[in-house]
């Protein structure tokens, strides 16, 4: 049976077809096994859950010209067991990074697998890929959710407890495509028109080497953890701008990319989900939807006021998320920049863990985060994932006690360096708008001593130069 797609379907099925082997749209959720694994009861656990799930049963094609779902009955998901014996950790992460980055041949075959790694009967790592044009992440978490309740079910002889899933996918199809033949749809997008109307749609960060012609989206991945005193110091700053940790470090971001770029008007993404996913009543699926942000940033602008804007915007923006962001481009007539990645070239997600589902506690967790769940001693399992899509993504997993960073880059714009160094001068301004909200951006010196001694000697070929020998300036 052939099924209509959602616009961001469409967006993801159009990139695809773009660069087929690229795995930059893989999602991938890794959970660690410390108990002795049942492998045929798991096994039938997998083809319970791909049948509670249709889009684990489905092809995407393209059916008189239009990109389609096919659902089948059944044979397209199944579970690979890989007896990898004693190997070290780094050895572990090479098979595991080897499944992220194998594309899905979507036309043909499961957008997603599930591969058990084993290196004794009560050590493996369960691997779930899929590519995000099916799932996003809490919908993966939804799937692995009920794959190990079935799990745990059949290993003690009974069947899934599952709650009965009263609506599909294409609940969300049809929901969208209501609110596109609505009038609201004509407001949604006046307010985005308005937004981003006359803004550049190229920002033009300083790069290694000069853009492709065409967007290869191959990337990589700089993690770091925000030091104690930022995290100390994060929300007494954000109360004090009025905003929320998440809107405030967004907001800094989007200053750093000023400085940087040194653009005083340009748009960046931000990660959101659509108001009408149908995560709470049990459905998988795709229901990501980015806006966009429009950063003004004048010689004169401070901390504060650019962490107000950010904040405003992202308060009346996600009263219009349900508005898809693809069709922006065409709803501002704008053709398609070659090369790039559209209406923005940057994107900033945040994901704040609290006290939810435990297995939404390990995706968001990072490596080492442990939890008991159907049974099972588990624990998280850090991949890089999502590489390439933009030229660079900001993703923050915020708890009470720590900040995990990962700066995702374009491989073919940046060299690792460039990167650590510039989540070394987001730190830098984090800490300048924490200790003086009222300073300007523009007035924060980016370079320390060393740095500028190091540029110095560089441009004048005189190694022996300092920054004293210029009179110690910044």
């Amino acid at each position: 049976m052939e099924h209509a797609l959602s616009v961001g379907q469409e967006a993801l099925w159009f990139i695809n077809r773009m660069a087929p082997d690229s795995s930059a749209y893989n999602v991938v959720f890794t959970l660690r096994t410390h108990n002795r694994l049942d492998v045929p009861t798991l096994a039938r656990a997998v083809q319970l859950t791909a049948h509670r799930h249709d889009v684990l049963r489905s092809t995407f094609t393209e059916i008189d010209g239009m990109p389609r779902r096919v659902v089948s009955d059944g044979g397209l998901l199944g579970l690979e067991v890989r007896d990898v014996g004693e190997v070290g950790e780094d050895v572990l992460a090479t098979l595991v990074r080897a499944e992220v980055t194998r594309p899905f041949r979507l036309p043909v075959g499961a957008p997603a697998r599930l591969v058990l790694l084993r290196r004794a009967p009560d050590d493996a790592l369960l691997v779930f890929v899929s590519h995000h044009i099916a799932l996003d992440g809490p919908s993966q978490v939804l799937v692995l959710q009920d794959l190990l309740d079935a799990y745990q079910a059949m290993a003690e002889g009974g069947s899934p407890g599952w709650a009965p899933v009263k609506a599909t996918y294409d609940d969300f199809v049809t929901a969208e495509r209501r609110l596109l033949d609505s009038p609201r749809a004509a407001e949604l997008a006046a307010y985005w028109r308005a937004l981003c109307e006359d803004a550049p749609t190229v920002l033009d960060l300083p790069t290694d080497r000069p853009r492709p012609g065409h967007q290869r989206l191959r990337g990589a991945t700089h993690v770091f953890q925000m030091p104690e005193d930022i995290v100390a110091g994060l929300v007494p700053a954000s109360r004090a701008n009025r905003t929320t940790p998440a809107r405030y470090l967004i907001g800094l971001f989007q200053a750093l990319l000023h400085r940087y770029s040194g653009q005083r008007d340009f748009l960046i993404g931000c990660a959101a989900t659509s108001t009408m996913g149908l995560n709470r009543l049990g459905v998988a699926g795709y229901f990501v939807n980015s806006i966009p942000l429009r950063t003004r940033c004048g010689p004169g602008s401070t901390f504060r006021e650019v962490v107000a804007e950010t904040s405003g915007q992202l308060r009346e923006g996600m009263d219009r998320v349900d508005y898809p962001s693809a069709l922006l481009p065409q709803a501002l007539g704008l053709p398609r920049a070659s090369g790039t990645s559209g209406l923005f070239q940057a994107l900033a997600t945040t994901v704040t863990v609290g006290r939810q589902a435990p297995l939404f506690a390990l995706a968001a967790g990072g490596h080492g985060t442990t939890a008991d769940y159907a049974g099972l001693r588990l624990s998280g399992f850090d991949v890089p994932q999502q590489e390439g899509q933009f030229d660079v993504t900001l993703e923050l997993v915020r708890d009470r006690t720590s900040i995990r960073c990962a700066l995702k880059y374009d491989t073919d714009l940046f060299d690792p360096g460039t990167i650590a160094r510039l989540a070394e001068h987001y730190r830098l301004l984090i800490r300048a708008a924490r200790d003086d909200p009222g300073r300007p951006v523009a007035g924060v010196p980016l370079l320390d001593d060393g740095e500028r001694a190091r540029l110095l000697a560089f441009a004048t070929g005189q190694p022996h130069l300092t920054t004293a020998s210029y009179g110690g300036t910044r």
